[in-house]
């Protein structure tokens, strides 16, 4: 089977040499676990190591913020961009209609041709969903203004939405990370409670404080097409980006 490879060794490990080829993955995890960290990792080993193009969507922070973000950890975004092996994308929630949001994503896609791709986050693209998707989602089924309360809700035009992005994103055949949020107290393994089961892998990241440190973990919940390591592995977040032992 083709795989990608991370380019974090022990998490490389734990899927059996890498990401099954043209998989969509969600990485979810609680705030501060170190998720956008993971991601940007992704697409700048991708990048560096294996001459991979990857492109980073954003729904959270503004680019300048990004670019920031991957400097303080060595990693020379615009240097990479200059060579187009890595494009970021941002979008503020509020501004763009999701529909707009998914007609330039999927030209942005086809002009760069990536073989990587991470949309942070899921959550955000949520909660912009909950405020705009169910008129969208109404409009787009036929129902005017007037007819919008029979038959659809809030939550179903947000779970609609959320499956509609999560399979566009499938269609584009390139290997995804799909960033969530992970409630502290929940069942699920997303904010959304959806995306986990259309995922073809999950990969989770907890921390929780001992003392003064944060014991952090990694865990493979979920991956098709493939063995997987069991059980929870530690992780560590160092200057260099995120470590994993195994």
């Amino acid at each position: 089977m083709e795989r990608t490879n991370t380019g974090i060794k022990g998490l490389d490990k734990l899927l059996g040499g890498g990401i099954p080829k043209n998989h969509l993955v969600l990485l979810t995890g609680q705030t501060g676990a170190g998720k956008t960290i993971l991601g940007l990792q992704y697409l700048i080993k991708g990048a560096i190591d294996y001459g991979e193009k990857g492109i980073y969507i954003s729904f959270e922070q503004g680019k300048e913020d990004i670019l920031l973000q991957a400097k303080q950890l060595g990693w020379d975004v615009e240097d990479l961009e200059k060579k187009e092996l890595v494009k970021v994308l941002t979008f503020k929630p509020g501004k763009t209609h999701l529909t707009v949001i998914t007609e330039n994503l999927e030209e942005n896609v086809k002009k760069f041709n990536p073989e990587r791709l991470v949309f942070d986050s899921i959550s955000t693209y949520g909660i912009y969903a909950e405020t705009f998707s169910f008129f969208e989602m109404a409009m787009d089924l036929g129902l005017n203004k007037e007819k919008v309360n029979f038959g659809l809700t809030p939550e179903s035009a947000t779970r609609k939405t959320i499956m509609n992005i999560m399979e566009k994103i499938k269609s584009f055949n390139v290997t995804s990370l799909v960033i969530s949020e992970l409630p502290e107290t929940t069942s699920y393994l997303s904010r959304d409670t959806i995306s986990e089961f259309i995922a073809d892998g999950v990969i989770i990241l907890k921390h929780v404080p001992i003392g003064n440190n944060l014991n952090r973990s990694i865990e493979v919940r979920k991956m098709r097409c493939t063995e997987m390591g069991e059980g929870t592995y530690s992780y560590t977040i160092t200057k260099k980006g995120i470590v994993v032992e195994g």
